[in-house]
């Protein structure tokens, strides 16, 4: 038998090995690369999309370049987000007649309402609290002074205990005025026409009763009836402005803005009507301060021949009154 002799070739794993190394390395060194690429390409889409954020302390300094001395930006302007915004109301000519601040005196007639509905007049009994009394059954105001003067006198019986003051005077009708005899006010020139106008006595119980005057523990209707929207209507030292005696008696509903500013800076109603001509609409407003609000007031001239467009704000509360003489008078809450 014979046997075919073949060669034999010897496998050598270690040149396996070493080719196997070879391409993992170059497997590895091409992943790197890949991704090493795809974080540049993400880092750079990153940098143009995304807003960096600022430390505390570079807003504050940012903030310091960007604004002046006055807290205000020194480049555009920012718009005010609390400025009014103003749309207009028309108001006829003899409107000028109506409201709160009208000037009645023997200078200005007063026009009476064409029915009494539109007066607002009503029996003081009607409405009255028990923190007063009223002379009688025939006395009325209109309701607005009722309701006000309820409001002082009940916080005056809540400090002092007592119901000792009346009210002894109040509306009048033109022929009503003109019978009376103690004054030289023509009927139509008289402020008891309003309503808005009232007199005090006072009537202790078991004691002579007499006109109203601040002594005592009554000084406090004085000391707080602006508070409560009143004035003394005839103040010592203005009978040149008034035209009438000063009276300690004589009071009148203006509302509360009004009677507080003419309060603090010594006004009578006169001084005040003329003071309010210059803070018109388009310029300064008259600024006021209560207890719980404050409040602008202006000026708008009436046209006399035809209906005068009156600025008011849209979002606020508001007021206006004639003055009985040449305009309107804008009361907004602020």
């Amino acid at each position: 038998m014979s046997y075919s002799k073949r060669k034999r070739y010897r496998v050598r794993y270690d040149r396996i090995v070493g080719v196997a190394a070879v391409f993992i390395v170059l497997l590895i060194l091409l992943v790197s690369c890949c991704k090493s690429c795809g974080n540049d390409s993400k880092n750079k889409a990153d940098e143009s999309s995304v807003i960096p954020t600022s430390s505390k302390e570079d807003k504050d300094n940012d903030k310091s370049d960007k604004e002046n001395g006055d807290g205000e930006n020194a480049g555009d302007s920012v718009p005010d987000d609390t400025e009014t915004i103003y749309t207009s109301v028309s108001a006829m000519p003899n409107e000028i007649y109506t409201g709160d601040l009208v000037l009645v005196n023997k200078e200005h007639e007063y026009s009476f309402p064409a029915s009494e509905e539109e007066s607002g007049i009503t029996p003081i009994y009607e409405m009255a609290s028990d923190s007063y009394q009223f002379r009688d059954y025939e006395i009325s105001l209109a309701s607005k002074t009722i309701s006000a003067l309820n409001t002082m006198m009940d916080a005056y019986y809540s400090k002092n205990g007592n119901t000792d003051i009346m009210v002894i005077s109040g509306y009048r009708t033109k022929e009503e005025q003109d019978e009376m005899s103690d004054t030289d006010v023509k009927g139509g020139y008289s402020e008891y026409h309003t309503g808005l106008n009232f007199d005090l006595g006072i009537f202790p119980e078991g004691e002579n009763s007499y006109y109203y005057t601040p002594d005592g523990s009554y000084s406090w209707i004085n000391d707080n009836c602006a508070n409560y929207g009143f004035i003394l209507r005839y103040p010592e030292g203005k009978e040149d402005k008034t035209g009438m005696d000063s009276s300690t008696y004589k009071f009148r509903y203006v509302g509360v803005p009004h009677a507080l500013y003419m309060k603090e800076n010594d006004l009578c109603l006169e001084e005040y009507i003329n003071e309010l001509k210059n803070h018109t609409s388009d310029g300064e407003h008259l600024k006021v301060s209560g207890t719980e609000k404050k409040y602008e007031i202006y000026y708008v001239p009436a046209d006399p021949s035809a209906n005068t467009d009156i600025p008011v704000p849209a979002d606020k509360n508001y007021t206006i009154s004639g003055n009985n003489v040449d305009g309107f008078i804008v009361t907004v809450e602020i």
